[in-house]
């Protein structure tokens, strides 16, 4: 079925749009904000929990503090966001606790993720930041460490060949745990530029080590279930997820079983409909354009 474009419904059509979920799922970058809120969203979630819906937030993005959510969540006027969020760190330390996880973390992570596990009371290992010039030098990088237990990849911005050495050198231990948190290939940084994410090297240990991560970020369905556990949500077609990216976004939706709604905060109309595999069931310009509509 071909995507709907919810700003050409008619009125019987926008109520059995309304009518289809219970509870709405929302990403953060470029849907709620993208340096700063964008216009009308929290009159959109304001809209949302007055006609009865729940409001819950799932991003892939564990590099802001708890305090950086917090005063954008405040910005746009959304009461209680970061208690109704769900990030691949907190997935990770929840999933780690779950299987009784006593060892340490090697950490191909951004330091916020690595603060979080911390705070669970996980040690954790990372680095080298910087390698050599000369790869002979490499060869101390492919020492196993019995210590590390788990290899955790999630938004580490200075990935590098001697972490990639590391992390590949653990997992031959096929007791050692293989944890992906944001997958994203690509970021958006400015409006029709995509540039790479740390996702595409994630991969490249994945295909290396020929072992599959376990998926606590977008679109990993173990992380979509994670999410419906913490908003205490148990039929995932009542759920409606709103996302800007097609591989991260529709691609949860699709494998969680929600419904999808892609607002083209950073796709075209010609992207979404040409994507080979993927499509949402619904699309908006953005969520600020569908408050008078839903009004």
């Amino acid at each position: 079925m071909e995507p709907v474009n919810l700003m050409e419904l008619d009125g019987n059509k926008l109520k059995e749009f309304l009518a289809s979920f219970d509870h709405v799922f929302s990403d953060c970058d470029g849907v709620v904000w993208a340096k700063t809120p964008l216009p009308g969203v929290g009159k959109f979630f304001e809209l949302m929990q007055r006609l009865g819906k729940t409001v819950h937030f799932v991003s892939n993005n564990s590099l802001r503090t708890k305090e950086n959510y917090e005063s954008l969540f405040q910005a746009a006027g959304i009461k209680s966001g970061f208690d109704n969020l769900t990030i691949p760190s907190s997935a990770i330390c929840e999933y780690l606790k779950s299987v009784k996880f006593n060892k340490t973390v090697y950490c191909v992570t951004c330091p916020e993720t690595i603060s979080v596990l911390e705070s669970h009371g996980f040690k954790c290992k990372e680095g080298p930041e910087v390698g050599t010039y000369y790869y002979g030098d490499y060869i101390e990088y492919l020492t196993d460490d019995e210590e590390i237990g788990a290899v955790v990849f999630d938004s580490d911005f200075k990935v590098n060949l001697p972490k990639m050495y590391k992390a590949l050198t653990y997992l031959k231990r096929p007791e050692v745990l293989f944890v992906n948190g944001a997958t994203d290939r690509y970021v958006p940084l400015k409006p029709g530029s995509l540039a790479l994410g740390t996702g595409v090297f994630s991969d490249i240990v994945s295909v290396e080590s020929k072992r599959q991560p376990i998926l606590l970020g977008k679109p990993g369905k173990a992380f979509g279930e994670f999410a419906m556990k913490r908003a205490g949500v148990t039929d995932p077609s009542r759920v409606l997820f709103i996302g800007d990216m097609i591989e991260q976004d529709v691609g949860l939706g699709r494998a969680s079983g929600f419904k999808t709604l892609l607002v083209l905060t950073n796709k075209t109309k010609e992207e979404m409909m040409s994507h080979e595999s993927l499509k949402p069931d619904y699309y908006a310009d953005s969520l600020g354009s569908l408050v008078p509509i839903l009004s």
